[in-house]
């Protein structure tokens, strides 16, 4: 059921992303930049859990494509640095506002009385997760 549950999330989400013409690592590359305003390529693979060369590829794609923009720091050489441009803020904002909508509207399918019960069961599978998974997410 867990799998099942896993799979349905990504597909759908997915689905939800895609018309903004990103991936969903794209789209939370997007979304973490829009928390922070800046990150290091460093920062950004870590809270992504993707090695730093897999994550130079999605964020290439990114620059190309103007969504972000990337400036290596002048005491350091080594530190690049991301950052939003205004398409690529906009672009993140308008994603942030559709995967908020498709949630809201899973929740609004529950049953009447139940999304305390079912959110606390969330809360305990994600737990579950981070105990059986702790380098992740």
């Amino acid at each position: 059921m867990i799998q099942r549950l896993v799979r349905v999330f990504q597909l759908i989400e997915r689905d939800q992303i895609k018309i903004f013409g990103v991936t969903s690592t794209q789209c939370y590359c997007l979304l973490e930049l829009l928390k922070v305003e800046r990150l290091t390529m460093n920062e950004i693979s870590h809270k992504m859990n993707l090695d730093t060369s897999t994550m130079t590829r999605v964020i290439d794609k990114l620059v190309r494509d103007q969504m972000i923009s990337r400036e290596r720091q002048e005491e350091d050489r080594r530190i690049v640095v991301l950052e939003l441009t205004e398409k690529g803020k906009d672009v993140a904002l308008q994603l942030n506002q559709s995967i908020r909508k498709y949630y809201k509207n899973i929740i609004q399918n529950l049953p009447e009385g139940q999304v305390e019960n079912v959110l606390n069961a969330v809360f305990l599978l994600l737990n579950a997760f981070d105990k059986a998974n702790p380098n992740c997410c």
